[in-house]
């Protein structure tokens, strides 16, 4: 068919209306005066002449998704195709049997005739609004739970760029608002921002910066803590996602990070007298001997007993003798060197560690300053108490290896000096004694 002919040959386009697979219609005036099976099966009637020479609200619900009246939009849309001569827009009509069809209208102006009228063509997307609505009902979720999150959220894409985040996440790190106002902000923005304002202590800042970028590159799950410039105390979970990239959750806490340390040293301490207890000093003795095996470097346990102490409980009662303890407490404090360790195993005995001992001559003087100290009176609340102490003395390596083999032969040293008379000290192994 030459070109003239297809024009004055008006068949061909009744045959692309009829067999169109998209509802099709013809609007003369404001009312359907025509249309294909395909809009007849769409729209679940049983014939054509059930949609003709109706108004397109009549097709559809009372109001349009947007609260507009039906069918004063449809006048709208239809005087704006008129206007311009193609107008496309979305439209909700509905079916015989109530339920609605989301539609993509698009009118278009043409010549039947000697008149113009509207053709119009949907395409049903409502099953693209109904993943989009998923969409957007699970974006919202995931924002509501992202932004409710106990702590700062961040999500990274394959590229390192970040996706999204909650507003704990710039809190959290200090981080400016110039840094969001990028129109992409990338993993390295971010840490050359931490790197220049030293966020992960001294050091080449180029070479930070592409260590940190590059373990990140790796996506690799990891959980890590670390302590902020500023002392708060994050706990650092990073999960991979499957087309690459990461989610990562940071949670402060410093504060359960000192509730551990108060329970810690509660737990490490003695509670009358402030002193290590004897699992602290287990603790301290197991690392002094690690120490001591490395360096090639001596130390020195002295084991303590109070002399005449149960006197004092007998005599002047039991607050006197926690007093006493207390007493006793700070002049063993007093006596020994700021590197040392005065520890309370239990009662009346107590044990202190002498680091780096280069003779046996600063144990032995150690001890006989602390027998002089114990042995002056004690003025108390409720009256005066007079003690006095025994010491036993074993050195490392000399007198043991372990722990157990330390207390034990400094155990047996301080009996040998009670036996001897009280008030002295003796060196484990030896038998020599002194008293000051």
């Amino acid at each position: 068919m030459s070109h003239s002919a297809f024009k004055t040959d008006k068949s061909w386009f009744k045959q692309l209306f009829t067999s169109s697979p998209d509802p099709t219609w013809i609007i003369d005036g404001n009312r359907f005066v025509e249309c294909n099976d395909a809009a007849v099966d769409a729209l679940g009637y049983s014939s054509r002449e059930e949609l003709l020479n109706v108004h397109p609200s009549k097709l559809s619900p009372p109001q349009q998704p947007d609260g507009e009246d039906s069918f004063a939009k449809a006048e709208r849309m239809m005087a704006t195709a008129r206007d311009q001569g193609l107008h496309r827009f979305e439209w909700v009509h509905t079916k015989s049997d109530g339920t609605d069809l989301v539609a993509e209208v698009t009118l278009s102006i043409i010549k039947l005739g000697d008149k113009h009228v509207l053709y119009c063509v949907w395409r049903d997307v409502t099953a693209r609004k109904n993943i989009e609505g998923k969409l957007l009902r699970q974006n919202d979720v995931l924002k509501t739970i992202i932004e409710n999150f106990p702590g700062a959220i961040s999500l990274f894409d394959a590229d390192l760029r970040l996706a999204a985040h909650n507003d704990q996440f710039k809190k959290l790190f200090d981080l400016p608002d110039f840094l969001f106002e990028k129109p992409e902000l990338d993993f390295e923005d971010i840490i050359r921002y931490n790197v220049g304002r030293g966020e992960y202590g001294p050091g080449d800042p180029e070479q930070q910066v592409a260590a940190i970028v590059a373990r990140a590159r790796n996506f690799q799950p990891h959980k890590i803590e670390r302590v902020r410039p500023n002392g708060v105390a994050l706990e650092i979970r990073g999960m991979p996602l499957s087309r690459g990239g990461f989610v990562t959750t940071y949670i402060d806490i410093t504060e359960r990070r000192n509730a551990d340390e108060r329970i810690r040293a509660m737990a490490m301490t003695d509670a009358l007298t402030g002193l290590p207890n004897r699992l602290n000093l287990n603790e301290k003795v197991d690392q002094s001997i690690e120490r001591a095996a490395a360096k090639e470097y001596r130390f020195a346990l002295l084991f303590l007993d109070l002399d005449r102490f149960k006197k004092v409980n007998d005599t002047l009662g039991h607050d006197a003798g926690d007093e006493l303890l207390t007493r006793v407490a700070a002049q063993l404090v007093a006596a020994v060197r700021e590197t040392d360790v005065v520890a309370r195993l239990g009662g009346d005995e107590f044990v202190v560690v002498l680091h780096d001992i280069e003779n046996n001559s600063i144990p032995a003087e150690i001890a006989e300053g602390i027998i002089y100290r114990l042995g002056v009176p004690f003025n108390l609340t409720k009256g005066e108490a007079q003690i006095g102490t025994s010491i036993g003395i074993a050195l490392y390596p000399e007198h043991g290896r372990t722990r157990e083999a330390l207390l034990r032969a400094a155990d047996e040293a301080m009996y040998s000096a009670k036996k001897v008379g009280r008030g002295t000290w003796s060196l484990a192994g030896l038998g020599r004694t002194g008293r000051p």
